[in-house]
Parts: C-alpha cells; structure tokens; sequence
C-alpha cells in the first residue's frame, strides 16, 4: 500500500465492501416450512352395487411437506347420500392419513359419481376434490318410481303415463293385475318382452272435489328375491280460472295519483272464456279489461283514484264475471298493509 495514491487506496476499498456484499447475497435461501397433501388416489369406483347396500372407502393421504397437515373440512356435495365419517386431522411430515367416505345409493339407478371436497393448510392449494363412483344395480326397474298429473277440475282427459319395468335377474317373471288403492288411477299393463320387459300405463280420473289425489298402485311377481313392485301416483288438478295475484295488497295510508294495480285472470279449461262487468266496490275506481290471449288470458288494470282510502267497515273487492259454468264470479279481495306504528315519546 507504500506508495500508493489516496485514489487507488479508496478504489481497493470499494471493491472490497461490494464484493462482499455480492458473496453474502450469493447465500441459498433457508427451507420453506409448510405442509403439502398428496392422495393415493382421488376417485374410488365401488363398481356394481346394490341400491340397499351402503358403501364405505377410505381415501388414503400423505403429507410430503415438512410441517403438520391440517385436513380442516370434508364436505359431500351430496350430504343426503354421503357422509364424511371421522378423519385423520393432523398428519406430521412423512405421515399418512385416512378421509373415510360412505356413500348410500337407495334412490338411484345406473351410473353415479359423488363428489366430495376436502380442505386443508396446504398454502398453495387448500381445497381438493374426491369422488365415489357406483353403477347400481336393481333385480327389477320401474322407471319412473313416481308419476304425476296436472289435470284441469271437471275436466276429463287423455292424459297418460308410462311407466317401463325391467326384469335384470336371470329368471324370467310374470307379474299380476296391478292393484290401485286409490279408485281415481285406472292401469293397463303390457308385456313388451315376455318375463324381461313390461309397459304399465296409468290413467287418471278426476274426482268430483277437485282435490288432490295420492296414489299406490303395486304389482305381485313371481320371484322370490322381489314379490312385490309399487309406484307412487300424484294428481295436482289446476283451477279452471284462476287470478293473479289472488288478493290485491294495497300501501297503508292514502294512495298516490294514478296509484294502479294489474292484475291477471288466466283460464286453464279447454274451453275459452268471456269475461264482462268488471267492478270494484268502491267509489271512484276504474277498470281497464284488456284480452291479451283470446278466451284464454286477461289483464285488469285497477286504477283508483288520488288520496283514496278503503272504508274500514265494507270490505273492498274487485269482482268480475265470467263464461265458465264452475266460476260465474270471480273475486279478488283487497288487503291493505297497517299504518306504521309511530316511536314511542321518552
């Protein structure tokens, strides 16, 4: 350094100081800590089951992090026909662990898959998805299991429904007169394929009330591993008219200038339908009928008029005549909101 000029002195010393500051940000990095989940497999396939049958697999993990693994949640996507039963937790670095899944499959045929997600601590992915899958299997098949009917009151209709039965086992079968505890369901059944497949039509016959009918209707066989088939029938007869809304809800206090209310008259029967006299049973309320489907849709546009307010002793209503011989008056009552109760003084 004798002899040496002050400027080079300082350029030694600079040089000295970056390069070891370049040789310590050369340094690895330490190890990130955290847990990372690995699965066995992620789809399990019970393969042919039995819908009676209840089905369990237990979905096997490993931790390959180097922290603890948390499995925080195991959540069937159908909790109905799924159950996460109770799982490993916490599972240390180099641990395996088990999620047991059951699965029901009473209610369903053919091919199903379930899914299931599982969350855990994992911080570059905390949510994963597993699967059982199932090919159910039944002895018979009555396809659909339940049948409906939306018929229209007093009317009679060619309304029917097939249900198809599939005989899976090896044996062939014969089935009996299916047998209707509820007189309002009439049945016909058809062997398509003789002992294998059969067509079982159901008809439905309105009952004079109009209300809903509920139905079973079985079937004996002649095999031992299933003697006896049933279904399920359900008739939701539909008002011939019917207006929407039913009952008009008015604001509390006086009404507004050119306060209106629509309301829509639908007909359901077969037959279309006049409507005439329109009225409300106030003064001052007017009425504008317009026919948006001949004989078949209506709108009323109730106007009333500006500071109205509803008499509290008589009941007000809209009123309106009609063709159909079940409904010559339809009535839809009003139904105003109370007044807001006011804050009490302190």
């Amino acid at each position: 350094m004798i002899g040496m000029s002050m400027k080079s002195r300082t350029l030694l010393a600079l040089i000295g100081v970056f390069g070891g500051v370049g040789w310590l940000g050369a340094q690895p990095l330490a190890t990130e800590i955290k847990p990372s989940i690995q699965f066995e497999k992620v789809i399990h396939n019970f393969g042919r089951v039995l819908e009676t049958d209840v089905l369990r697999h237990e979905f096997i993990i490993t931790n390959t992090g180097n922290a603890v693994l948390e499995v925080l949640d195991v959540r069937p996507a159908c909790p109905s026909c799924t159950t996460a039963l109770p799982w490993d937790r916490k599972i240390e670095p180099g641990k395996t662990g088990k999620i047991p899944i059951e699965f029901r499959p009473r209610g369903f045929s053919g091919t199903v898959a379930k899914s299931v997600t599982v969350t855990c601590n994992e911080p570059q992915k905390n949510t994963h998805i597993i699967q059982v899958q199932a090919t159910i299997w039944k002895p018979m098949e009555i396809s659909p299991a339940y049948v409906y009917f939306m018929g229209v009151e007093g009317e009679v209709t060619n309304d029917m429904k097939l249900v198809r039965i599939t005989n899976n086992l090896e044996e062939l079968i014969t089935l009996e007169t299916p047998q209707s505890n509820n007189p309002n369901f009439k049945t016909q059944l058809k062997t398509v394929k003789t002992g294998k497949e059969f067509e079982l039509q159901v008809f439905y016959e309105p009952a004079p009330t109009n209300a809903p009918s509920l139905g079973t209707i079985s079937m004996k066989t002649s095999s031992t591993n299933v003697p006896l088939l049933a279904l399920t029938a359900h008739a939701m007869p539909q008002p011939a008219l019917i207006a929407m809304p039913q009952a008009i809800r008015l604001p509390a206090g006086a009404l507004g200038p050119n306060y209106r209310q629509p309301v829509t008259i639908r007909n359901n029967s077969s037959t279309p339908v006049k409507l005439s006299d329109p009225a409300v049973s106030a003064e001052g309320v007017t009425i504008q009928t317009t026919e948006v489907q001949p004989g078949k849709l209506f709108t009323l546009n109730v106007t009333f008029p500006t500071n109205f307010q509803p008499a509290r002793d008589k009941p007000l209503e809209l009123t309106v005549k009609t063709s159909h011989p079940r409904h010559p008056v339809l009535r839809v009552p009003f139904v105003q909101a109370p007044a807001p109760s006011l804050p009490k003084a302190q």
